[in-house]
């Protein structure tokens, strides 16, 4: 929400559905870039000094531009590392381009990325291209516009891995966060394939539900957390899960090894920083 403070605007972030509403954080809008909607949500385009642009959608925040490569690393690297060799990716979600750009730097053959939004990916490309990079471009991408549970059904024993990279359970991406939705990622998972998910804060009562349901939907997960600065209100978390990979067994010289083979090029990401996020 937009309100007026001091002679000036603000955005206040909206409460999601089941949170206590007794706290929420805000920004200075310095200039008001975008404002639209699509027929799903509501989308919003802000600037400010601190965080540089900003991308809204329903009243909650989802990246800022100075700070996304935190988030989108956590979400998309570790995943890729724990896998033994993917080759097919798929992004659930993800519109802004993010998780796009990190999978691209992997030498995977192909990226389905599923939004049901068509007006987000136009918009961030207009508005927010140092975000996906030029990676919308990559010959390995197949781009679906419809929605991701029933886009599901058509595969089984397929992706290696799966990036959820959705808005909070609210509109559009509610029932993706139900045990239904969780079985069709586990059967739509090739063998030793992970999915990522982003998991809200880390001591958030709303969001510690939400992980108790991923829990008991994959017979192997691990969580990693970290601060991404435009979600202020505790550290982010990021779910891995499987129905058949033990997190366990895969050593830190292995995930080394792996990211210098690569070369990767990240500005968060590291082996060290997988070892230590891990809990």
């Amino acid at each position: 929400m937009i309100k007026k403070f001091l002679g000036r605007k603000w955005f206040f972030e909206d409460f999601l559905p089941g949170e206590p509403q007794k706290s929420t954080w805000g920004f200075l809008i310095e200039k008001e870039i975008y404002s639209g909607k699509s027929k799903f949500q509501k989308i919003e385009i802000f600037e400010n000094e601190e965080f540089g642009k900003i991308l809204v959608l329903d009243g909650v925040v989802q990246l800022s531009t100075k700070f996304e490569y935190i988030y989108h690393e956590m979400l998309v690297h570790p995943a890729m590392f724990y896998h033994k060799n993917p080759k097919r990716v798929l992004i659930i979600g993800g519109g802004d381009g993010g998780c796009l750009r990190e999978v691209a730097k992997h030498p995977v053959k192909e990226i389905y990325l599923v939004d049901i939004d068509k007006k987000v990916i136009e918009v961030s490309k207009k508005y927010l291209p140092s975000v996906s990079a030029g990676s919308f471009r990559d010959k390995r991408l197949k781009i679906f516009n419809e929605d991701a549970f029933k886009f599901l059904e058509r595969y089984q024993n397929f992706f290696d891995v799966i990036i959820e990279d959705l808005t909070d359970p609210k509109g559009p991406s509610l029932s993706l966060w139900e045990k239904k939705f969780y079985q069709r990622i586990l059967n739509a998972l090739n063998k030793g394939g992970i999915v990522s998910m982003q998991a809200g804060y880390l001591r958030e009562k709303f969001s510690m539900n939400l992980r108790r349901k991923m829990e008991k939907s994959f017979p192997f997960f691990v969580l990693h957390s970290a601060f991404v600065d435009c979600f202020p209100m505790s550290e982010h978390v990021f779910f891995f899960g499987s129905k058949d990979f033990d997190f366990s067994k895969i050593p830190f010289k292995e995930i080394e090894r792996k990211f210098k083979k690569l070369n990767l090029k990240t500005k968060y990401y590291t082996p060290k920083i997988h070892l230590c996020s891990r809990s």
